[in-house]
């Protein structure tokens, strides 16, 4: 078995570890009655907060113009990690030096996807 198929199998290992542990605290505190009345007012108090935030989002004429900044930042974030890996990929010197003299590097990150 290859190295990198040995430390899968190991983190495949932890996690199902870890959801089995996860499981067993859920159910115990299903039982703690004063933990289901905590949660049921943190409902009704995350319910309250929405509403207050949806009339305020109402008043503010601002509120639509942050859904789009919201919406182009992600756009160049993923513009700037198809520069800066194109960049890489023809091993040029991958950095940015921004208004204060501090120098970025780029942190890649690989992740795994089913094939099916």
């Amino acid at each position: 078995m290859s190295k990198l198929e040995e430390v899968y199998a190991r983190l495949e290992e932890n996690k199902k570890r870890r959801k089995e542990i996860n499981k067993m605290l859920k159910d115990e505190l299903t039982h703690q009655s004063r933990h289901q009345e905590i949660i049921e007012e943190m409902r009704a108090l995350r319910e309250e907060k929405k509403g207050i935030e949806q009339d305020v989002k109402a008043g503010v004429p601002d509120f639509l113009e942050l859904e789009d900044i919201k919406s182009e930042i992600q756009t160049d974030q993923e513009l700037l990690a198809d520069v800066a890996l194109n960049m890489y990929m023809k091993e040029e010197t991958v950095e940015i030096v921004d208004e204060y003299d501090q120098t970025w590097y780029p942190v890649f990150k690989v992740s795994f996807k089913k094939s099916n």
